[in-house]
């Protein structure tokens, strides 16, 4: 029987306007939390911005954030990792040179860009680091880092993650976000580690965990998952790597087969 439900966000549960049915969705929640079922919010983005999105309840749900590297439950920090200094500093040395790139440190509660950014990317940034700070250098950084994302020019995408993935092989995990950026976490913590972290801590296991996803960076949790879900309008990989598939983020995805699991039981 399923206990807890972890959908991404962006491309999954969000729309393409990055909203979503909320008459909708609060009743389906209402009737989670009768049954006991936990609504886990598994995302990329940090928990202060997801907790903008649903403000009714932030404090209430479950937040495996950062791409795994933050597990918050019931507004308290369950676990945090951070990623050794050493291994940011070699990060910006290396990227920061690189014409037309943009890094962004994030802590557990505020984040950081190198540098002056642009307008336009700005708006982009603030939509998933609300209030992000604009640094000169390192030095003004004062926070643990939990997660880096580099923006860098399309071609550069592919062949910089390969490179970070051997070069920081055992520090660091570079994974594409599903905008054309590259998210760098802690090695082993990603979406299926923070799962993996609630479950232990509720003493449940994979099998009463249903998960959705549409891009690279769910591949572990889908893995890890009971029930898995690829949305429709996901990559080839998440429909490979997922038992089941339901509609795209357009069509309510997520609700139309949390609604179906829960009239079957």
């Amino acid at each position: 029987m399923i206990k807890a439900i972890a959908p991404d966000m962006d491309g999954t549960f969000l729309n393409s306007q990055s909203t979503y049915d909320q008459a909708r969705f609060w009743t389906v929640y209402a009737e989670l939390k009768r049954r006991g079922i936990a609504f886990i919010v598994a995302s990329g983005n940090p928990v202060y911005q997801l907790q903008k999105t649903f403000a009714p309840v932030k404090d209430k749900l479950v937040y495996v954030a950062e791409n795994g590297v933050e597990l918050v439950e019931g507004g308290q920090d369950i676990f945090v990792g951070q990623i050794a200094p050493a291994a940011v500093t070699g990060i910006v040395a290396e990227i920061a040179p690189i014409k037309g790139s943009r890094i962004i440190l994030s802590g557990r509660h505020q984040a950081y860009a190198l540098g002056k950014l642009p307008a336009a990317f700005r708006t982009i940034a603030e939509r998933h680091y609300p209030g992000v700070k604009e640094v000169a250098s390192l030095a003004e950084v004062v926070a643990p880092i939990v997660k880096i994302m580099l923006d860098v020019p399309g071609e550069l995408t592919q062949p910089l993650m390969d490179q970070i993935n051997h070069d920081y092989v055992g520090e660091l995990t570079a994974v594409s976000s599903g905008y054309g950026n590259l998210d760098l976490i802690v090695a082993g913590m990603d979406k299926a580690a923070g799962l993996k972290h609630y479950l232990a801590h509720h003493q449940l296991e994979p099998a009463e965990l249903m998960a959705f996803g549409d891009g690279q960076n769910d591949l572990t949790m889908l893995q890890l998952a009971g029930e898995s879900y690829a949305m429709a309008n996901g990559i080839d990989a998440v429909k490979q790597a997922a038992k089941y598939q339901t509609r795209s983020n357009d069509e309510n995805g997520v609700l139309v087969a949390i609604e179906k699991m829960l009239a079957q039981n």
